[in-house]
């Protein structure tokens, strides 16, 4: 291609032209040099000037530039005191630089300054010798291998020139008109060159030249951070998507990688869409729906329509509230059912016809439990979009549960795991310290206590179910003496595992056990146990307390992102506990942006051979803890 494939024209008007599509962009596409001299040294001219080089700047394109700043009344008479024009030049340069690019650049003007740094733009300041104007010549001239094409006119390049103002400009190509050509050519080398009459032309100060380039390679890196941030949770714009189209199912989202958040922006689109007109939301605890209320707070304020928050959890007793005026109104709510009250079954009964609702199910996994399937059986039927979140959705063991999850939400419609957020440097990466146990004497003596007690039952007519078996069976394992000596020979050789720990413990008792080993290591720990202060979680999460042992209580609702070490005394069977504890320590710290978190676990051997729940976990956190962030190594 060359640029006789061009179909020129004689001129171009702005109106009945598109002056960059129909000329810039295929004479630079087909050139391999373009000259140009025009007005002002300014973002929106550099910005318009780099907007069609994309396919130059690829081919190794070279541009000379010749521009202007323009001089004020007591910068002329500086000079005519003796100041030096060049350095006057180079002031006006730098404030320019320093007021039009602060805020950041635009593409054109990184391609441009992209150009400088590979040193294939040149610039050059042209200043008028006699008056108090400016250079202002309109003049370019492209050039391929054998040909040359100049054009002079209207035109600034500016997005102003270019989209709303009236320009023309005329164009004359060396195999046509070639004395013009030529005439143009000679004009802008005499300017180029120094050798014109009737302006003072100096070289761009390297001063400025670095001063572009900072700015640009601070917003380049800016943009590249920027767009990295967009990668990284893109996930959450495909759920939104993948949602509003699908009108019901669950986002199978780590913990961590923002299922409030997605849930929010899914509520905020279907309100501003006017598909609904009221939400209830509902989960269980108290902790998590706090969290919730917060963020419900703050997409009120930014929101543009009205909407009336009403809480049903904890203190809060607001449901009938809610009932008298749905329209316009979110409830969020636990699940918990009293003998007397029952705020989600109340609300979910009394919503106004016409399906304009959306039903929020946080931690969805609980809702399949027997007394929840017998309580909200049929009643969101008429919910035209029902969402369930959870990092595990599915409830293992309970087909029956997951079978009534499906019904009344929907089925998963994406899964981002705690694998794929480690990828995504969404989720911290982790060090896996499996320690191995076998069990004492003492532990087989209770677990023939268990066989006992269930041939017991069995022979007075009330059998063990096979659940009620490994209940007991696992709280057995779940509370072996046998870890705490590994314990205690792991934290003697590495005791920072403590700093910034949460420590799982089965119960209260052995988690006065485990106190004493970690007394001989760290002062500043606590218990948080059922029943047990809150004050206690707070100062934890100040930074405080060092290490808390905990039972169950912490597995939901907490977001304590310095957290680096989870220890794991007690595991369930399910995979869903694990990921819930792990996933606290997994979260980024903001102000560690290099964080390795810690998975401290017990694995029971096998006496027969035959594999483990125990076994199976750990090949599973192994694999993951190997998982790196997509531009990381292993450690």
């Amino acid at each position: 291609m060359s640029l006789r494939d061009v179909p020129y024209q004689e001129d171009y008007v702005s109106g009945y032209d598109n002056i960059v599509k129909d000329f810039y962009q295929p004479s630079l596409r087909n050139a391999f040099e373009y000259w140009r001299a025009v007005g002002y040294f300014s973002s929106s001219a550099l910005e318009s000037f780099g907007a069609p080089l994309g396919e130059f700047v690829k081919k190794d394109g070279n541009i000379r530039l010749v521009t202007s700043v323009e001089l004020s009344e007591p910068d002329l008479r500086a000079i005519e005191n003796g100041s030096s024009k060049q350095e006057i030049c180079e002031e006006r340069l730098m404030e320019l630089i320093d007021g039009e690019f602060a805020d950041g650049i635009g593409d054109g003007v990184t391609r441009l300054t992209r150009l400088l740094e590979l040193g294939r733009l040149e610039i050059r300041i042209a200043i008028p010798k006699t008056g108090t104007g400016i250079y202002h010549e309109k003049i370019g001239l492209f050039f391929d291998e054998r040909d040359c094409v100049a054009f002079t006119g209207s035109s600034n390049e500016s997005v102003n020139a270019f989209e709303n103002n009236r320009e023309c400009i005329d164009v004359f190509t060396s195999w046509s008109a070639p004395s013009r050509v030529e005439r143009k050519r000679d004009h802008f080398i005499r300017v180029w060159d120094r050798t014109d009459i009737g302006v003072e032309v100096f070289d761009f100060p390297e001063a400025a030249k670095r001063r572009l380039l900072r700015v640009s390679t601070k917003e380049r890196s800016r943009k590249s951070q920027i767009t990295s941030e967009r990668n990284k949770w893109r996930h959450q714009d495909e759920a939104i998507a993948t949602f509003i189209d699908a009108e019901r199912g669950i986002l199978n989202m780590a913990t961590g990688t923002g299922k409030t958040r997605t849930a929010l922006h899914i509520m905020d689109t279907l309100f501003r869409r006017r598909d609904i007109e009221t939400a209830i939301i509902a989960m269980d605890g108290d902790d998590l729906p706090r969290q919730w209320y917060r963020e419900l707070l703050g997409l009120r304020k930014v929101a543009d329509y009205p909407v009336q928050l009403y809480r049903d959890f904890d203190i809060h007793k607001e449901v009938q509230d809610f009932n008298l005026s749905p329209s316009g109104s979110i409830l969020l709510t636990s699940r918990a059912a009293g003998p007397a009250r029952d705020p989600l079954r109340s609300a979910l009964q009394n919503l106004p016809a016409g399906g304009r609702t959306l039903l929020v199910h946080d931690e969805v996994h609980r809702l399949g439990s027997p007394s929840n399937r017998q309580r909200f059986e049929g009643l969101s039927e008429d919910i035209r979009y029902r969402l369930g979140l959870s990092a595990t959705p599915e409830r293992e063991y309970d087909e029956d549960g997951n079978d009534f999850i499906e019904g009344h939400i929907g089925p998963t419609l994406m899964t981002f795991g705690l694998g794929d957020a480690i990828k995504r440097g969404i989720l911290a990466p982790f060090k896996y310290y499996p320690l191995s146990y076998e069990a004492t004497e003492a532990d087989k003596a209770r677990l023939r206590d268990v066989y006992k007690k269930k041939a017991a039952r069995a022979e007075a007519g009330n059998p063990m179910t096979e659940e009620e078996v490994w209940i007991d069976i696992a709280r057995v394992y779940k509370t072996s003496r046998a870890k705490i000596p590994l314990f205690d020979q792991l934290l003697r050789a590495e005791p920072d595992l403590l700093r910034r720990s949460i420590v799982f413990v089965e119960t209260q008792e052995y988690g006065n056990e485990v106190l004493d080993v970690i007394h001989k290591y760290r002062p500043d720990f606590h218990t948080y146990f059922t029943g047990q202060n809150s004050q206690v979680l707070e100062r934890f999460a100040q930074g405080e307390l060092e290490c808390l042992v905990t039972c169950h209580r912490l597995s939901e609702g907490i977001d304590i992102r310095s957290l680096n070490t989870v220890v794991l005394f007690s595991s369930a069977r399910a995979r869903l506990e694990t990921i819930q504890r792990i996933g606290r320590c997994l979260r980024a710290d903001p102000d560690n942006s290099s964080k390795v978190a810690n998975i401290v676990d017990f694995v029971r051997l096998s006496e027969d051979g035959n594999l483990t729940t125990d076994d199976s976990r750990r090949a599973w956190l192994q694999e993951l803890s190997q998982i790196r962030g997509e531009e990381g190594g292993l450690v």
